[in-house]
């Protein structure tokens, strides 16, 4: 496809991602209703403070379907230590009369929500420059102000198409359990290479260990002692000390690599999330899935999946070390009372007989008898170069390992009771619940279709 071609897929593909001028002045208006309201009951308790936005709203880099809007009120004189134990309560008297969610977090916010809006409330301290160690949020204002000073409208676009097709190919999220990439690496990414174009030429030579530096202000050695396991290293401008892809796996950036090259060869809207599609596995692979009940809702969300996770690679682990080989694992969870996890594995059921491999022939025919008498009962076959025989093993079904693994598994707190499910045919299970359905079939039972080829250029 020519470069032409390309590029008027991709203006295809922004005329879907760009949010509508109605989404704007609608997430404008939203913004100042709680911006004025903050600012007169903050005004009242005679705080001194700043209210600004933050993120892709901010940045310009919102795509259509994920309305977002994060407010950080920047309190001057607090302590982080007083934000945490008091900036919630703050919030929540400052913003009576609005309807409010209060989730579960870290670091504490509360989130307004209103016609099906909501926006994220965050305090925090106050700084003037981002120096210090600085933590979570306190980087958040300084991100953002960074984002917009190197990107113009052209280039809010081209991280549209960036977090669209990162989103597509399922590498998305810094969060514990996703290990993909964050919404302000990608904007990294585009800083540094200066398109959509342009980074994925780039993502598609990486090999790890990859090393970027969007501003030239970081320390290579110290940075690859700091963060000895991450696969991708990118400098962040504001912190230079801090990995800001510390989060990416081997896994995603791998899935990232793949899906650069066959775009560049060969591209097509399913990359781009607003179009993904799944393509369903040809023949029945077997499957092992871990169904459990529990009170999810009372935890917050990110603690829940990031045990799902750690559960996830604990049992595909002490499978692997029983003997089964594992095609993939996945894990899910509605974040009220149902969370599972599932593998895919090459059988169900270990092989019950082992091979032993006796002497040679050649050798003292006292050896020969010695191993005709310890096998006789097994049976004995003389192969080409050796003595043969078979010990015949009294393996359970992987039902049983699974009951050992759950019991070691950092199951998600707040879990009641769990049972296990199989089928020789993963197309085959058969579930009531739609979301567990859903996970199956997305995760488990097809492949993404921009992994497969098309049957015609």
């Amino acid at each position: 496809m020519s470069p032409n071609a390309h590029r008027q897929l991709e203006e295809e593909v922004l005329e879907r991602l760009r949010p509508t001028p109605l989404q704007l002045r609608t997430l404008s208006s939203f913004y100042e209703v709680i911006r004025s309201h903050l600012q007169a009951k903050l005004s009242e308790r005679g705080l001194d403070f700043i209210i600004e936005p933050e993120g892709s709203f901010a940045k310009g880099t919102l795509l259509a379907d994920h309305w977002e809007l994060d407010i950080f009120v920047l309190l001057k004189g607090a302590s982080d230590e007083w934000i945490k134990s008091k900036g919630r309560e703050l919030l929540e008297d400052s913003l009576k009369g609005l309807p409010t969610i209060v989730k579960y977090s870290e670091h504490p916010y509360v989130t307004v929500s209103l016609m099906g809006i909501e926006a994220d409330v965050v305090p925090a301290v106050y700084r003037e420059k981002p120096t210090g160690n600085l933590m979570g949020v306190s980087r958040t204002p300084f991100h953002t102000r960074y984002v917009i000073s190197r990107l113009d409208k052209g280039g809010a676009d081209e991280v549209r198409l960036l977090k669209s097709f990162f989103k597509g190919v399922g590498v998305y999220g810094a969060e514990a359990h996703i290990g993909g990439f964050s919404g302000y690496l990608t904007e990294l990414l585009i800083i540094t290479y200066g398109s959509f174009e342009g980074a994925l030429q780039a993502i598609s030579s990486w090999k790890p260990p990859v090393y970027v530096d969007p501003e030239n202000v970081g320390n290579k050695n110290l940075l690859s002692r700091r963060y000895p396991d991450s696969p991708l290293i990118v400098v962040d401008p504001v912190d230079p000390a801090r990995n800001a892809a510390a989060a990416v796996t081997l896994e995603k950036l791998s899935t990232a690599v793949v899906a650069a090259k066959l775009y560049l060869k060969r591209p097509r809207k399913e990359f781009f999330h607003i179009f993904t599609k799944y393509a369903s596995i040809k023949y029945g692979i077997p499957v092992a899935i871990v169904i459990c009940e529990g009170d999810y809702a009372n935890y917050p969300p990110g603690d829940v999946w990031g045990r799902l996770a750690r559960a996830s690679r604990s049992i595909a682990t002490l499978l692997t070390k029983y003997g089964f080989k594992l095609i993939k694992h996945s894990f899910f969870t509605d974040e009220q009372s149902k969370a599972a996890v599932g593998f895919l594995v090459n059988t169900l059921r270990l092989n019950s007989l082992d091979v032993i491999e006796g002497p040679k022939p050649f050798i003292n025919v006292d050896y020969i008898e010695d191993f005709i008498a310890n096998r006789i009962n097994d049976g004995i076959w003389i192969g080409e170069g050796e003595l043969m025989s078979v010990k015949r093993l009294n393996r359970p079904d992987i039902e049983f390992f699974l009951d050992l693994a759950i019991k070691q598994a950092p199951l998600p707190e707040g879990t009641r009771d769990c049972k296990v499910m199989v089928s020789d045919d993963v197309r085959d299970v058969r579930l009531t619940d739609w979301g567990l359905k859903e996970w199956i079939r997305k995760e488990l039972a097809s492949m993404p279709a921009w992994l497969v080829s098309p049957s015609a250029p």
